[in-house]
This record gives C-alpha cells, sequence and structure tokens, in this order.
C-alpha cells in the first residue's frame, strides 16, 4: 500500500514538474508588449472667410453663409490659427494567439478632445482587439465605421480627410470579415458614441440606442494585384424621443446608404475615388440628417423623413520625398424622401451643393515631414422647399492655406 503510495506520489511530483515546465513555457509565450508610436503635429492656417468647423477650426466643413448686419456681410473676415493639439499617441499591442487566432490591438489617443470646450483633453480615438484565423478575423472595440475604409481614403493634409464628402467617424463596434480568395465579406454592427447623429436632445448617441438596433453595415471588397474595389451597404434607425409632454411615442427614422469606390496604386502613383449616395449622415460628418414629417399640435407627436445626399470624391498622389497630391469633392442635397414642415435635425440643410479643390505639396526627410495646402471650397446657400430642395442657391467661397509639421516616432 506505501508502496503504491509513492508511486502515486512521485507521479504526481512528475505530473507537477511536466505542468509547471509547460505553463512557464505557456507564460513566456503569453508575454504581452506595446510599442507606442505616433506623430507630433503642428497645424498653421489662414482663411479668407469665417467657416463652419470644429476644434478651434482646424476641422473645416466649409464657409459660413451670408450674414448682413447694418448690409456687410459679417462671414467676409479672414481668420488665422496655430493649433498642435491634433498630435497622436498610439499604442500596438502583440499577444499571444487565442482561439487558434493570431492577436492584436491598439490603443490610440490624441489631445484635440471629444467637444470644442475640451478642447486639449486627452480623448480615445481607436481601441480595439483583433482576431485573426487564416480565412477570417474579428475584431471588437472602437474603430473607423467601415464606410471610412481605413483601404481608400483620401490622402489629404488638412484634419477633415476629406469632410464632408468622405465619411469621418470612429464607432464601437463587433466586426467579422470573411476571406474567399481575392474577396472579402465584411459584417459589422456598431453603435454611437463621439460621433452621433442629431435630434431633440442634440448631438447624442441615445437615440440609436432608444431605437434598440444596432448599425448594420455590409461590405464586399476585391483586391487583385494593384487595385482594390468594393460596394457597401449601410442601414440604421434612430427613435428621437420616448415621449412628448402627454404621450409616449415610438416613431423612429430609418436611414439607408450605399457606397462604391476604388483604389489604383503603380510605385509612386496612387488613385483614389469613393462615391456614397446616403440618408441621414450626420454623424460621419457629413451634409444631411432628417425632417419632421409630420406633427400633431395636440399630442406633440412627430413622424421624419430623411434627408438624400450624393458624395463623390477623388484623390492623386505621387512622390516619395516629394510627395504631391490633389483632392476633388463635390456633395449634392437632394432633399428629403417626404415632405416636412421645415423643422430638421440635419447639417447643412439650407446648402444645396458643396465642393471643394485642394492640392498639396509634401516634403519627407526621415521622420520630418513638412506639408502645405491650398484648401478652396465652396458652399451654395439658399432656402428649402417643403421637400429640402434648396432654392435660389447663392455660392460662397474659403480659401485655406495651411502648413502643417510632423515628427513622427
Amino acid at each position: 500500500m506505501l508502496k503504491r503510495l509513492f508511486v502515486i506520489f512521485l507521479i504526481l511530483i512528475a505530473g507537477s514538474s511536466l505542468i509547471a515546465r509547460t505553463d512557464t513555457t505557456e507564460t513566456k509565450k503569453k508575454k504581452s508588449s506595446i510599442e507606442f508610436h505616433g506623430f507630433v503635429k503642428s497645424d498653421y492656417w489662414y482663411d479668407t472667410r469665417q467657416v463652419v468647423a470644429s476644434r478651434e477650426e482646424l476641422f473645416l466643413f466649409y464657409p459660413k453663409g451670408i450674414q448682413l448686419v447694418d448690409g456687410k456681410d459679417i462671414n467676409d473676415e479672414d481668420y488665422v490659427n496655430f493649433s498642435p493639439v491634433t498630435s497622436r499617441l498610439t499604442g500596438v499591442i502583440t499577444g499571444p494567439d487565442a482561439f487558434g487566432a493570431k492577436t492584436n490591438g491598439i490603443i490610440e489617443a490624441d489631445f484635440s478632445g471629444v467637444t470644442n470646450a475640451d478642447i486639449n483633453g486627452f480623448r480615445l480615438r481607436h481601441a480595439y482587439g483583433l482576431l485573426q484565423w487564416e480565412k477570417s478575423e474579428l475584431l471588437f472595440g472602437q474603430y473607423w465605421h467601415p464606410m471610412f475604409v481605413s483601404e481608400v481614403f483620401p490622402n489629404v493634409i488638412s484634419l477633415n480627410t476629406g469632410a464632408p464628402f468622405q465619411p469621418f467617424i470612429r464607432n464601437p463596434q463587433i466586426s467579422y470579415k470573411r476571406i474567399f480568395n481575392s474577396f472579402k465579406l465584411q459584417l459589422t454592427l456598431l453603435s454611437q458614441r463621439d460621433n452621433a447623429n442629431d435630434g431633440p436632445l442634440g448631438y447624442n448617441g441615445v437615440y440609436m440606442r432608444n431605437a434598440l438596433v444596432p448599425n448594420v453595415h455590409v461590405q464586399l471588397q476585391y483586391k487583385h494585384n494593384d487595385h482594390v474595389f468594393g460596394v457597401a451597404a449601410d442601414w440604421k434607425v434612430l427613435r428621437p424621443r420616448l415621449a412628448t409632454d402627454s404621450i409616449i411615442t415610438t416613431d423612429k427614422i430609418s436611414g439607408y446608404s450605399g457606397m462604391v469606390y476604388w483604389k489604383y496604386t503603380q510605385q509612386s502613383f496612387v488613385w483614389r475615388f469613393k462615391s456614397i449616395y446616403g440618408q441621414n449622415l450626420t454623424e460621419h460628418l457629413l451634409l444631411g440628417g432628417y425632417a419632421v414629417h409630420t406633427f400633431d399640435p395636440v399630442n406633440g407627436r412627430e413622424t421624419y423623413t430623411p434627408t438624400n445626399h450624393l458624395f463623390i470624391w477623388g484623390n492623386l498622389q505621387y512622390g516619395n520625398k516629394f510627395v504631391f497630391g490633389l483632392f476633388g469633392g463635390y456633395a449634392h442635397n437632394f432633399g428629403t424622401s417626404a415632405e416636412n414642415t421645415g423643422k430638421y435635425y440635419s447639417r447643412g440643410a439650407d446648402i444645396a451643393y458643396v465642393y471643394r479643390v485642394a492640392p498639396s505639396v509634401s516634403w519627407v526627410s526621415n521622420k520630418v515631414q513638412i506639408s502645405f495646402e491650398p484648401e478652396y471650397t465652396a458652399a451654395a446657400y439658399g432656402t428649402p422647399d417643403n421637400k429640402g430642395i434648396v432654392m435660389n442657391a447663392q455660392e460662397v467661397a474659403n480659401l485655406r492655406l495651411l502648413l502643417t509639421f510632423f515628427y513622427f516616432f
């Protein structure tokens, strides 16, 4: 009996030793690491007109409309500013395999704050984990909305990155991609955080949360040699109100969007293109939103109708040490899907169209880049009719001269 117990004891010790060695080996494999990268960035700019913008006017949308005071347009005034707030810190995380997948992640922040009132505040940009199998991947956390398309977005110097023609939005999400040879199919479910739709409470993600339905996005991408092509469809639902002063209301507003894009790369030359026809895209920092379709004065109930906009942009880039670029964008307002009462939760409801032309040149030396970009943006302001079509539009324009310094690390 004692002999058997002794043998069992030796086996347990040996097993424990083996487990310890295995755990030690696994522990060594399981060590995660993080590397910090980013850049110090400083922008210096001059505008020939007052502009609709955010972050101390660094993030430019379009020029302000005509506003007369004593017969003078007070928005026809120059503006100048300097800012380093978009300096960025990125933590690139690598770790051990999990569920048979390679793992990595990103934590990224800058100093531009969440709102203008929070300028200089350290705010979260990206925070996600990524599981990568041979033919699929799963992303969870906060990252670019799939309509941004991280493989195909404008290479411009301005912080707006092509907005209001190119989506600029990061969302909490869960995103699954499946690879079929040269094709990649993506399904993403998203919520809203910093970037949110407009509504009775202002810009707020609560409208999507109260609708109980996440933003749904499906995208098919094809890569072949020097080309990247993609098509996508997007759908979201908002519940602007839970109640009026007298009744519970469950009225919602849906928005549908479609997107196509293309990128061509050949040595030092890159061509990018994207077009979106979409409804209620306020949160993407694009034109549009929704309007009140009907209003019941007895109980305060509202129904809603979305705006419809077309967005197109193209971007040329050439060079390495000296990089030359040209961006052109156009946005057109097609009004609301149904008649409306004139009450809007929207960006640029009184704008018929916006266009932009922005050439650029960058001088790159090791970790330092100096860039200059003149950005000409025009917007046509008028009066929307009962279907949101802007009538009697009058064009105003702004020329921004932007000088930017980068120090990458």
